[in-house]
């Protein structure tokens, strides 16, 4: 029986999957939570065989939370259950660590499909998911810039997003100055602008 932890912030999504798990016999559900930080800690102390995580998380976002899962597990399976466009952001989870990205727009057979996958042993991420895509500077980005960028459009301080990501308010003022140089955005609202355009924030 492979033993799972699903991070949702949406009881009805998370609730769908942990019921479908459960009529299955080949599942067993040990952990559902609500936002990145208590994914982080429940997912580090149940030490599951599979992790489905949700990318727009409270706390912690995904990309940080795939982040502080690999710094101390690399045997966890991470798969991705997202609502974000699979061509903007699979390859983002994939170079932080995930093995795996599914659409919620996508069957919910193609989830279980995907989580088998995962758990022995294979990667399963959309053909696009492979390298980054080039789409209107997104392509530009690494996965680091992407998440403190996704911070700053939900109006996160620098000081929290320093704390989140376990860097400093001098590294964080850093990623600024590069997001600004390479997106050539000088204000929030510009940030949240292209945040939004590109489907990086709800």
């Amino acid at each position: 029986m492979k033993r799972i932890v699903i991070v949702d912030d949406h009881p009805m999504v998370r609730g769908t999957v942990a019921n479908m798990l459960r009529a299955d016999t080949e599942w067993q559900v040990v952990g559902e939570c609500s936002d990145g930080e208590d994914g982080l800690k429940t997912i580090l102390g149940e030490n599951p065989d599979l992790a489905i995580l949700d990318l727009d998380l409270p706390k912690l976002d995904g990309l940080s939370l795939i982040r502080r899962i690999r710094a101390q597990n690399d045997t966890i399976r991470l798969l991705v259950l997202s609502a974000k466009p699979e061509h903007l952001m699979a390859g983002h989870t994939r170079l932080a660590g995930a093995n795996g990205y599914v659409s919620k727009v996508r069957e919910i057979g193609e989830l279980f499909t995907a989580a088998r996958t995962v758990l022995l042993g294979y990667d399963c991420f959309p053909a696009e998911a492979p390298s980054i895509a080039k789409d209107g500077g997104l392509d530009c980005l690494s996965p680091r810039e992407v998440e403190v960028l996704q911070y700053l459009a939900r109006g996160v301080s620098n000081k929290d997003i320093a704390s989140r990501l376990q860097l400093s308010d001098k590294t964080v003022s850093t990623y600024k100055t590069r997001l600004r140089d390479k997106l050539g955005l000088t204000s929030l609202a510009g940030i949240i602008e292209f945040a939004a355009l590109h489907k990086l924030i709800d």
